[in-house]
């Protein structure tokens, strides 16, 4: 027993004293002389248990009854009811969010909810609810290495989304997202093709800014086709622009789950609201959605208005007249060509239509390909984790069949 547990088991056995002291006929004065306490205390403990027959004599505890700082009970329900709406993606507006506390807090605050607790009060609440993930299958994921999108226009993520209008009229409309602001352009497009690809990328550069890094899936419109070794026109234009390229894994789309998740929001809050006949009715009301979506939406994993996260950043936007000056036949110029790869389990990875080995050693993990235009080299790259420093696995020459070129200065300005 602990030094505090025996005192107050002194202290009880005193006051039982007391009372059976009492009950035998001594006189209160006598008792309290005998104990070593006062007269009151003797009265309070003879009345005390008069009151409390089965008392123990014990101290009671004295931990406050009320919390002050305690989240509300009715707070506490409204965290959990929103983090099983977002892990059961209940709402469609919320199909993509992540469900962590920082969303779940934003909910709270779109729904009135007072007072907001922490982020840390949200998690603890969400823990003791029984509702956190487990670590186990997250564990088993191999990692997934991402390009960091820390200032506007560091990476830029494009994709083509289908759509039909009223007389069975297709629209493509390709949408480009800026990773770190969420800024975002979509132009509808008759067809998916390299030149439209091409008209795209240059209202997108003259809009939201010209990045240091445009990130593609592997269709052929981006990707140049399905012949090997080739780079196409869309990768031209972008070492042109001085743009280094990044090709997703090869099936995953949730690896480009930020533009996903505009589509989505375009989908629910844009294409289901208008009923068009013809295509060039789109453009003025795409507009309107692109603007709203710039200066008032705030995604559920963002803290602002795209407009608010972009202030005091440098932009560099590519000029009209400057556009016209892009040839129709570019040229390779100096640059790097990247993507992500999954390798397979006989240790191979594939880039623009070639196959390479890397090594059973990896298989199940992802690995890093770059391509040196200037070097004419392929090098894989491997990182176990966010953490974890660079390896360099293979590097395999990479000969093209075409001189390769320096980037025009003009360009070069428009990444300073």
């Amino acid at each position: 027993m602990s030094q505090a547990g025996q005192s107050d088991e002194s202290e009880a056995q005193r006051r039982r004293l007391a009372v059976q002291m009492f009950r035998a006929g001594h006189h209160p004065d006598e008792i309290a002389q005998q104990i070593e306490r006062s007269r009151r205390w003797v009265y309070h403990w003879i009345a005390y248990q008069r009151q409390h027959p089965h008392t123990r004599f014990r101290s009671a505890s004295r931990a406050p009854h009320h919390h002050p700082n305690q989240t509300p009970r009715s707070v506490e329900r409204r965290i959990l009811q929103v983090r099983r709406t977002l892990q059961h993606q209940r709402n469609p507006r919320l199909r993509y969010a992540p469900i962590g506390p920082r969303t779940i807090r934003r909910e709270l605050i779109k729904r009135r909810v007072k007072p907001v607790p922490s982020l840390s009060t949200i998690q603890r609440i969400v823990k003791r609810g029984g509702l956190t993930n487990s670590n186990i299958a997250n564990q088993a994921d191999p990692y997934r290495p991402h390009p960091p999108a820390e200032y506007p226009n560091a990476v830029q993520a494009t994709d083509i989304i289908t759509r039909w209008i009223e007389g069975g009229e297709t629209v493509q409309t390709f949408t480009t997202v800026d990773l770190f602001s969420n800024a975002a352009f979509a132009s509808s497009q008759a067809h998916k093709s390299a030149d439209m690809a091409r008209q795209h990328l240059l209202q997108t550069w003259h809009t939201l800014g010209v990045p240091n890094l445009s990130q593609f899936d592997n269709e052929s419109v981006f990707s140049g086709g399905r012949h090997p070794h080739v780079l196409g026109r869309t990768v031209r234009l972008c070492l042109y622009g001085g743009i280094e390229v990044l090709f997703t894994p090869e099936d995953e789309a949730d690896y480009n789950w930020e533009v996903e998740a505009f589509n989505n929001l375009w989908a629910h809050q844009f294409w289901a609201k208008h009923h068009f006949t013809h295509r060039y009715r789109i453009s003025p009301a795409q507009q309107a959605f692109l603007h709203w979506h710039y200066t008032d939406y705030v995604a559920p994993r963002q803290t602002d208005t795209p407009a608010r996260l972009r202030r005091g950043y440098p932009v560099y936007h590519l000029s009209k007249s400057l556009a016209a000056q892009i040839p129709a036949s570019l040229p390779i110029c100096v640059g790097w060509v990247h993507a992500v790869r999954c390798v397979s389990d006989g240790g191979r990875v594939t880039f623009l239509n070639e196959s390479f080995r890397v090594g059973k050693r990896h298989a199940g993990q992802y690995v890093w390909l770059t391509l040196s235009t200037a070097k004419q080299s392929l090098t894989v790259y491997y990182q176990a984790q966010a953490e974890d420093d660079w390896q360099t696995l293979k590097v395999f020459p990479y000969p093209l069949d075409e001189s390769v070129q320096p980037v025009s200065k003009h360009f070069a300005c428009l990444h300073a």
